[in-house]
């Protein structure tokens, strides 16, 4: 927790009684990728859909003065629905348009990476996926780290590119070609 001007901020775990307020969110900060044609699906989920994700899924939130302001979720490699490597991925990443552009988004994500994912999970490699057809997203992830690593077409109207960060100095030498080699050779898959 710190503060902002007169704000206290605080960078913390969804608790259930906010998910009507989370897909408030969630749609507001979508609906422009919808406008141009990318349909995350984010931007219509509905309350029981976030019922369920937070329910298995680690999401967190900034929250300033009261109000949710930003989202990130967490998929594990073990869970029901695991990102695309053996290696925590960054979903759900939302800042209220009203909020936007202050960098609320970029904060939450380095929290959770160093708070979460690098210090409790103790994972060296965190990634996440966006459309290629996207205006800015690309560009920004690539301004905070994530590396393009791979381009899936999952859904007929983008494709998907998988962007993975080091987080461990070990891996920091890799290029994107290595990287995809090493989480390929190291897929693991889990069965009970």
């Amino acid at each position: 927790m710190f503060t902002l001007e007169e704000f206290v901020i605080i960078n913390r775990l969804i608790k259930k009684n906010e998910i009507k307020e989370l897909q408030i969110l969630l749609h507001e900060a979508y609906k422009n990728d919808t406008k141009v044609g990318i349909n995350f699906q984010a931007a219509s989920v509905s309350l029981q859909q976030i019922d369920e994700h937070i329910e298995n899924t680690a999401t967190f939130v900034t929250e300033i003065d009261h109000n949710i302001v930003a989202t990130v979720s967490v998929r594990l490699p073990w869970s029901d629905n695991p990102g695309p490597y053996p290696v925590p991925h960054l979903g759900w990443i939302a800042t209220h348009s009203q909020f936007s552009k202050q960098g609320y988004a970029t904060q939450l994500i380095d929290w959770v990476e160093r708070e979460y994912i690098q210090k409790q999970l103790k994972s060296p490699l965190v990634s996440l996926g966006t459309a290629v057809e996207h205006p800015w997203l690309k560009k920004f992830y690539n301004s905070i780290g994530y590396q393009s690593v791979e381009e899936v077409q999952k859904t007929s109207d983008h494709l998907t590119v998988y962007m993975v960060k080091p987080l461990n100095k070990k891996f920091d030498h890799m290029q994107s070609e290595k990287l995809k080699k090493y989480l390929n050779r190291n897929s693991i898959k889990l069965s009970y």
